[in-house]
């Protein structure tokens, strides 16, 4: 007979160790109905997109983030989106959706073009990108919003990309590698 007294459990990295999927599976327990997750999923991503917040350009945060070790060898790992994709899929399917990463609409932070050149051509291309984030950026500002990497599950969606959210909102708040 197996022993009252072992106990099973699973949890997974979808926000720095947070216990979100926990917190879920309670929720789900106490008879409650998620009916939409946000939440900025990539300590990497959120320090490039918050470091728009002090005027620095996207390749200038790319570099800093490489150098101190937060990217993976290649950052076009962090920047593809795949990741936070991976982590919203999890969260998906643990509010019961039956979903597959075909299902996650993912936009990169670099384009198609640079995803097959060498990394010292990716490295060395990054400047070209930074004017569309300063664009961006300011477009943003104008809303009274700020850019971050956002996962968002809702109404049947899952998409992860660089989107606008309000400054005063938590996932705008959210600054470095906090996510």
């Amino acid at each position: 007979a197996p022993d009252p007294r072992v106990g099973f459990g699973d949890g997974g990295p979808c926000g720095a160790g947070t216990p979100f999927i926990v917190s879920l599976l309670r929720l789900e327990m106490a008879g409650d109905v998620v009916r939409s997750i946000q939440g900025s999923f990539s300590g990497t991503l959120g320090f490039v997109t918050s470091g728009f917040d002090d005027g620095r350009k996207f390749s200038e945060l790319v570099l800093d983030a490489h150098a101190k070790g937060l990217t993976e060898p290649d950052p076009r790992d962090d920047l593809n989106g795949m990741d936070v994709a991976r982590k919203a899929l999890i969260l998906a399917r643990t509010i019961g959706w039956d979903r597959t990463m075909a299902d996650v609409a993912v936009a990169p932070l670099f384009p198609a073009a640079l995803a097959n050149v060498s990394l010292q051509e990716f490295m060395a291309s990054l400047t070209s990108i930074d004017d569309e984030y300063a664009r961006r950026y300011a477009e943003a500002s104008d809303q009274g919003c700020v850019l971050r990497y956002v996962a968002s599950i809702k109404d049947g969606k899952c998409d992860v990309g660089l989107k606008a959210v309000p400054l005063s909102s938590a996932v705008g708040r959210l600054k470095g590698t906090d996510n």
